[in-house]
């Protein structure tokens, strides 16, 4: 065996006693036992709320008896508490502990065992983790229905707004006094409540920015899995840790058409005049936010002329003709992103799949694209059937 072989088996053992220190009273020499015989309790899902690491603890490291899938429960493991039969299982309503009538006063001490050994084996397991994310086997959960509600709420919100604000600015004073001032008076009042309504559709127009740009990296991350192109060595952690700008590269080619290109830059612009000033805190990355002191001059803004194009150069920083511009260049990102050779991805994608990056799953993507519109219905369809299945536990 090699040293390193070794090590984790010393590892292994250390835990083991760790456990046994943990668990006492517990043991794997479960007799025959018939669930239907004990009584039942749920387990708090807050002091379990990754169920298989029972299973891991008590299947895996202590050799307990174990039995799965049923109808309605993904899998059970049997033991003993003082002597007394205990069995742990997951079904569709959660996770339950069985227990032999005799323990029906020791729940508590059970469960709290139980928590405190869990601890230990999270501990253990963290350095295999890192090594399973350095290798891409990992699942990102496919979160993209809600990302886009988010912004399509934040942008159907601002467009409310800003007509709201067109037709208040056009209203005519209604009756009353028709003297000059009067006159004054009911304009500055209508034009106080078409800018109180801009003022709205500002703060929906950057929060719609904001939801944006958190869809499109959820997106993006989404469709170099479907894409279906082998991953290098840690190639799924360089990816991750990318910004959104070079993830679009990496997608789009290194070559993108003249459209493509004006299409992103129009996102970095919007990016540096709007979604980083009011996502960090107001600070601009040109300076445009320090008013820099000049000698006998006063205070100039730190990016000099170019502060004309920043959002605080207007009254309202994002107003309707800005709000306009942005869904324009959203939507053509939208088309960037679900043509050509990323059609097949995005269809994946747009169909909910939870997008693993292990070869084997890649490959499997690769696959049903390049097997054409038919092809793909029938893996979309294949893994919404097993979905559900696992979902609803319908073994």
């Amino acid at each position: 065996m090699s040293e390193n072989g070794e090590l984790e088996k010393d590892r292994l053992e250390l835990l083991r006693c760790d456990l046994a220190k943990r668990l006492e009273g517990f043991s794997s020499n479960a007799p025959a036992i018939n669930v239907y015989e004990l009584s039942s309790s749920r387990l708090a899902r807050e002091n379990f709320p990754v169920p298989e690491m029972l299973l891991l603890m008590l299947r895996n490291f202590l050799g307990w008896k174990w039995s799965g899938p049923r109808e309605k429960v993904r899998w059970t493991v049997y033991g003993t508490f003082h002597g007394e039969p205990v069995a742990i299982e997951l079904g569709k309503f959660g996770l339950t502990m069985l227990r032999s009538h005799a323990l029906s006063k020791s729940k508590q001490r059970i469960e709290g065992q139980l928590k405190s050994a869990v601890n230990i084996v999270e501990k253990f397991i963290k350095p295999v983790l890192e090594q399973q994310v350095s290798s891409g086997n990992v699942t990102i959960g496919n979160h993209l229905s809600e990302f886009v509600s988010r912004y399509e709420f934040f942008r159907g919100q601002a467009d409310k707004a800003f007509r709201l604000a067109e037709r208040k600015a056009k209203e005519k004073p209604k009756g009353g006094n028709e003297s000059p001032e009067g006159i004054i008076s009911a304009l500055m009042h209508g034009y106080s409540r078409s800018m109180k309504v801009q003022q709205e559709g500002f703060y929906h127009s950057v929060a719609m920015v904001d939801a944006y740009f958190s869809a499109l990296e959820h997106r993006l991350n989404l469709l170099r899995a479907f894409t279906g192109a082998p991953l290098p060595e840690d190639g799924f952690k360089d990816f991750m840790s990318k910004n959104w700008n070079e993830k679009l590269d990496e997608l789009l080619g290194a070559n993108p058409s003249p459209a493509a290109r004006k299409t992103l830059q129009g996102m970095r612009e919007i990016k540096e005049r709007i979604r980083n000033p009011f996502a960090h805190g107001g600070y601009e990355n040109d300076k445009g936010a320090l008013h820099v002191h000049i000698p006998s001059i006063g205070t100039i803004p730190g990016n000099i002329t170019q502060f004309g194009k920043s959002a605080r150069f207007s009254f309202i920083p994002v107003g309707a003709n800005d709000h306009e511009l942005n869904c324009a260049v959203f939507d053509d990102v939208d088309k960037l992103l679900c043509m050509a050779h990323l059609a097949g991805p995005y269809r994946l994608m747009e169909a909910g799949i939870d997008p693993s990056f292990d070869e084997e799953s890649l490959l499997s993507y690769r696959d049903a694209i390049s097997g054409g519109a038919e092809a793909m219905e029938e893996f979309i369809d294949h893994w919404n059937y097993m979905w559900e299945l696992h979902t609803n536990m319908d073994y």
